[in-house]
């Protein structure tokens, strides 16, 4: 039966009701969760079944409710209620290896992560954020052009989709790296450099940059690769086929 109401204050009236209503409902399931987790941080449907004794479907239902939050690895077979996670600057959080963020799944967070950039990111550096490799999704995010990429200096660097951001990240990523590539490193710095390189041939130039990085040298990855080309030295770099 449809009820009709002449006063639209009734209808608003009404609407506060649904709504308060709605707000209390999901905070009863949440109260009822949080005594279900105790002192766990993250539980499987397994999980909560064994302790609610309900349908997968229930549990479900009351983990939406509540405004639990899914892992973006794993499956996503992870779940932790809202007022456990510590999130980072980032918006991102784990327990052991089990990776939350609460921008969403993990293409949503990977798009937030190169919005809230002021540079763009390259794949290593965003990989090293999700802790997730994250080639083959950077591939699907751009044939959907949901985010953009240049090449610049040999390698990729992902962008926002959003125009005016992009031309923004563009500008700041173009003169950042041409300030790095202007400064040449330290002959100190330039001998280590070359050793680690006669010592692993084979390995790439960011995990070079890495091993000096972890002795305290100051050393970009841009002014190493801009010290291999001026000295015709041969390099590899990982770019996205």
């Amino acid at each position: 039966m449809t009820v009709y109401f002449a006063n639209k204050d009734k209808v608003c009236y009404i609407c506060k009701i649904n709504i308060a209503y709605f707000i209390m409902e999901n905070n009863i399931e949440l109260e009822y969760l949080k005594t279900i987790y105790g002192y766990e941080k993250v539980m499987t449907i397994n999980n909560l079944g064994n302790r609610m004794m309900v349908s997968a479907i229930t549990i479900r239902r009351k983990l939406k409710k509540s405004g639990a939050i899914t892992s973006y690895n794993k499956n996503g077979r992870f779940y932790t209620l809202p007022h456990i996670p510590k999130f980072d600057s980032h918006g991102l959080w784990s327990h052991n290896d089990i990776r939350f963020s609460k921008h969403g799944n993990l293409k949503q967070t990977i798009m937030q992560l190169i919005n809230q950039s002021s540079i763009g990111l390259h794949a290593e550096a965003i990989g090293e954020l999700i802790g997730y490799p994250s080639h083959s999704l950077l591939h699907q995010l751009c044939l959907k052009s949901t985010v953009q990429r240049e090449k610049l200096h040999g390698k990729y660097v992902y962008f926002s989709i959003d125009e005016q951001l992009y031309k923004s990240q563009l500008n700041k990523c173009t003169s950042l790296r041409t300030q790095y590539i202007e400064d040449d490193i330290p002959c100190i710095i330039a001998i280590r450099l070359l050793i680690e390189k006669i010592r692993r041939p084979k390995d790439s130039l960011s995990y070079l940059v890495g091993i000096l990085r972890r002795e305290n040298i100051k050393i970009s990855e841009l002014q190493a690769n801009h010290f291999f080309e001026k000295h015709g030295i041969e390099k590899k770099t990982m770019d996205l086929k």
